[in-house]
């Protein structure tokens, strides 16, 4: 007969060095997690941040005049698609007929008539690059300022993006457009203005117009 010995191996005897390493890999697993999950500490800089964004996230009501058929007004409608593409806004195009005072507001202008359906057309195939259907609209008014300005109060929109073409050139200065000051002034909401820019290159380019415009005349 064989008698075991009391001498038997305890499985939950506990080894002082596995307890030291698992607390040490637990305290690891928590400041790992605590540094994750820290907020990072709020300055002035990340406040202002965070209200800029903000604010040009609230700008889903957005209206664009067209003014002029150029590079410069598809950039503006383009730019306004964009805001508004992911923001479940939505983005007007506005055309202003300016009747002359000589003239009934109501009177046919078929060629400025014309010209106002262009722009629409233009600005809509821009706008649908970007998925965004625009909403159009053509005014009769007699100064293309007024009707923006009564326009966005009607519409209460958020933002007006406007492209200024310069009227004149003398030398370095550039003249605003008046419509566009017009807006700038008096527009119930923010406006961003996007400015054409000349250079030589349209300056010749203009004057080459002219040129040819003259010589029309004379031939007449």
């Amino acid at each position: 007969m064989f008698i075991l010995g009391t001498d038997t191996i305890n499985p939950l005897l506990l080894n002082p060095i596995g307890i030291i390493i698992a607390i040490l890999f637990l305290a690891s697993i928590v400041s790992v997690l605590g540094w994750m999950l820290r907020l990072p500490k709020e300055t002035e800089r990340t406040r202002t941040a965070t209200r800029a964004v903000r604010s040009v996230n609230k700008l889903t009501r957005i209206l664009v005049p067209l003014l002029h058929k150029n590079e410069t007004t598809d950039r503006i409608v383009a730019l306004a698609a964009q805001m508004v593409q992911h923001r479940n806004g939505n983005v007007e195009v506005l055309a202003v007929i300016e009747v002359p005072f000589m003239l009934p507001l109501d009177a046919r202008v078929e060629e400025d008539e014309k010209y106002a359906l262009e722009l629409l057309d233009r600005a809509e195939s821009v706008a649908m690059q970007s998925a965004i259907k625009v909403k159009k609209r053509i005014l009769k008014a007699r100064h293309a300022g007024t009707a923006i300005v009564r326009e966005a109060e009607e519409k209460a929109v958020d933002l007006i993006i406007i492209a200024n073409t310069p009227v004149r050139v003398r030398g370095n200065v550039q003249q605003i457009d008046p419509a566009v000051e017009y807006v700038m002034k008096n527009a119930p909401c923010e406006v961003l203005v996007l400015s054409h820019v000349y250079t030589s290159d349209t300056q010749n380019q203009e004057r080459e117009t002219e040129k040819v415009g003259a010589t029309a005349g004379v031939a007449r």
